[in-house]
């Protein structure tokens, strides 16, 4: 007696076997021209991808970025915050890791191809927010991406269904989002599972793996302040920062000049035991804007304790903010110093080159924006 098992298993015996048109693959990398990341600013460039004889799929090509999230109390005497907080529920990047980046400029053999325009953010997700959909749902922690609930996208001061009173998009009991973008970060240590993480690795492990890790989590005394750092190993695809890469076709010899200018932050947040009562940015590098969300939890901030925190985030491994190296031990990062470019590229077999090389005139279009301030 016959199945459909039965039928399906016998069609893919039937089917032709085609051949691979690449010979080979692999995965190449590049680390930037800056060794000192204090200036906000990174420079990568292709020239030795470019004298290879491989062909280059920039459109699959993402950079690998090593970032450094401290958060503080903003003295050296408040020693509550350390053993209330929930640890992996303190902080958050919005949206996804596309907010460090606060503007680019690409030059390609010697070209100019993207001039710099601020705040490129916005617009980065207003492309991710429309064009991501559940089906693309498996690399979202990939990029560090979770939408936010729009339900509670806004703040009001009287109970709504949208917006309940005194309540923000930075809460877990709404916010679905949110809760899922924390779980991109792992803690070895924390608690609030079942069986806690270190029963199968440990932060020196974690740090081995570069996975994306709570690095640093030192409590407070008298004179110090405690820290919270977070060694997160982003990945950026270069086809969610402009849309000229998402139509580069393979090719050889393109000799790319990308300097990327980060959004290093620094802010503080009053919190009176049951809500935020107020926030602002000390620094914003090239007047971007604030890349973290500080979570209002319900478990945490609003049943134990009241203060204020401070906190900031930087590119490589080390915290530049003099106030937070002040008042607490600060560590360096797990995950890295350097921005890294990886880029697939491919060997084609003999035909396939050849009919490809005689095509090689290719017209690329390609959407480019400028943003105004009024």
């Amino acid at each position: 007696m016959s199945s459909v098992s039965d039928h399906i298993q016998l069609m893919k015996y039937q089917e032709k076997q085609h051949d691979s048109e690449f010979k080979k693959r692999e995965w190449l990398y590049i680390n930037d021209t800056v060794s000192q990341n204090d200036q906000g600013t990174s420079v990568i460039e292709t020239t030795s991808l470019s004298n290879n004889s491989n062909f280059l799929d920039y459109k699959s090509a993402y950079l690998s970025v090593p970032l450094l999230s401290t958060l503080t109390s903003n003295g050296a005497t408040n020693e509550d915050i350390s053993t209330a907080m929930p640890y992996m529920q303190a902080e958050s990047f919005k949206q996804s890791s596309l907010p460090m980046i606060n503007s680019i400029t690409v030059d390609l053999n010697g070209q100019s191809m993207i001039q710099q325009n601020q705040l490129i953010g916005i617009y980065n997700h207003f492309r991710l927010l429309t064009s991501e959909s559940w089906t693309s749902q498996n690399r979202w922690s990939t990029i560090g991406f979770y939408p936010d609930v729009a339900e509670v996208a806004a703040f009001s001061t009287a109970n709504s269904e949208f917006a309940p009173s005194k309540t923000s998009s930075n809460n877990t009991i709404l916010n679905e989002g949110l809760t899922e973008k924390f779980k991109y970060i792992l803690d070895d240590t924390d608690t609030l599972l079942t069986s806690t993480l270190s029963n199968l690795i440990s932060k020196t492990e974690l740090s081995k793996l570069y996975v994306s890790h709570l690095s640093t989590k030192t409590a407070g005394t008298s004179t110090t302040s405690p820290v919270l750092q977070y060694s997160v190993k982003a990945t950026i695809m270069l086809k969610d920062i402009h849309p000229l890469y998402e139509v580069m076709p393979i090719s050889k010899s393109l000799n790319f000049k990308i300097q990327i200018y980060w959004n290093y932050s620094v802010a503080t947040a009053t919190h009176d035991a049951t809500v935020w009562t107020a926030q602002s940015s000390q620094f914003r590098a090239y007047n971007g804007t604030l890349p973290l969300m500080l979570n209002n939890v319900s478990d945490g901030f609003n049943e134990e304790t009241d203060g204020t925190l401070r906190a900031s985030v930087y590119v490589g491994d080390t915290c530049y903010y003099k106030t937070q190296r002040s008042v607490g031990t600060l560590a360096t990062g797990g995950v890295g110093k350097q921005v890294e470019l990886h880029v697939q590229a491919v060997q084609m077999l003999e035909d396939i080159e050849s009919n490809y090389a005689q095509n090689h005139l290719r017209d690329v279009s390609y959407h480019d924006y400028y943003q105004f301030s009024l």
